[in-house]
């Protein structure tokens, strides 16, 4: 049959319409099933420096349609910036895991985050999201403002300059920082048996974190760290076994002393040498306690804070006693953002 022109464009026509509906269909994204959980977050400041620690407290509120979910699953928090870069993350198991979640429960707990040191200043955006613990299947659907590949918008917060902070000085007992064979991001820094730290006096009361492990199995008796600030106030911590512990301690202003400058010294009970105590280990430096985040902040502006304890008087012995003696007058030359513990 030989059709005309204009024959031909209407046949073309009504074949488009024809097909129109399959096309549609075969370009549509599969819609995204919708758990009944909604992801929300908070942080004790939202405005804290580059280099600082913030409280974040992350609730999941399970609504009463929620389908308990079949397997662990763990949190995707990520911070991003303007251009939703990613800066940095706090990934998290879950507290209590997924499975155990309950219909018409909500579930929120605190972790301490400490913000890495960065080139960027401004406002940051925070996205949460669940996937599965096993690395297998899609992270979960949630309720709430989908920022893509679930990711969920449940805040934000604003990144000052480093020079908001209290600088730390870090003088004698400090090894050079080493990078995580697990996570070459994540620096930590071995200190010797005796480290020492200083800091402008703020005339105020500080809070100082620290966390830290070591090798507890090298130890010839289970090793106590005393944390003692202008060497005399401080805590002391036993410590049992090899696992990451915090501390946070409360510092009153009082017993920063009148000085311009503050030490606060990390003293361990012992130290090793790894050449010594691992087979086949080269290392033949003194250790004594890994650090992996040491802040010192101001108490009110870092506002509230869970699980602090308050200093209280504390005694060194032998020679970190008498290195303690001396005020810290004249700090030594600051370290490079590079050697800093983070």
């Amino acid at each position: 049959m030989n059709l005309g022109r204009s024959s031909r464009m209407r046949a073309w026509a009504l074949l488009g319409i024809a097909l129109l509906p399959s096309l549609v269909a075969c370009g549509r994204r599969k819609p995204t099933e919708v758990n009944d959980i909604t992801p929300s977050f908070a942080v004790n400041r939202e405005r804290a420096p580059l280099g600082s620690a913030v409280e974040v407290t992350y609730t999941w509120t399970v609504g009463s349609a929620a389908t308990k979910p079949a397997q662990d699953y763990r949190a995707l928090v990520h911070f991003l910036d303007r251009d939703r870069t990613l800066l940095f993350t706090d990934d998290h198991a879950l507290n209590p895991p997924a499975t155990s979640w309950e219909p018409g429960k909500t579930y929120s707990y605190t972790r301490t985050v400490f913000i890495p040191f960065y080139r960027y200043a401004g406002e940051v955006q925070v996205v949460m999201g669940l996937y599965p613990v096993a690395g297998k299947g899609e992270r979960m659907g949630l309720k709430g403002e989908d920022t893509g590949l679930r990711e969920y918008k449940v805040g934000k917060m604003e990144l000052l300059p480093q020079t908001e902070n209290i600088f730390l000085v870090y003088k004698d007992g400090w090894h050079s920082p080493e990078s995580s064979a697990q996570n070459p991001s994540l620096e930590r820094t071995w200190t010797k048996k005796d480290a020492l730290v200083a800091f402008k006096n703020p005339k105020k009361d500080i809070l100082v974190y620290l966390e830290a492990d070591t090798n507890a199995k090298a130890f010839e008796a289970p090793p106590v760290l005393t944390l003692a600030v202008g060497g005399k106030t401080g805590v002391v911590v036993p410590i049992a076994d090899s696992e990451v512990f915090m501390k946070k301690v409360r510092v009153k202003a009082a017993d920063l002393g009148t000085e311009e400058w503050v030490d606060l010294r990390l003293s361990m009970s012992q130290s090793f040498v790894p050449k010594a105590k691992v087979a086949g280990s080269t290392d033949d430096r003194e250790l004594g306690l890994m650090v992996y985040h040491l802040f010192v902040g101001d108490a009110e502006a870092l506002g509230k804070v869970e699980g602090v304890v308050d200093a209280g008087p504390v005694t060194l012995v032998g020679a970190e006693a008498a290195a303690a003696a001396p005020a810290a007058k004249t700090p030594a030359k600051p370290a490079s953002p590079a050697a800093k513990t983070k």
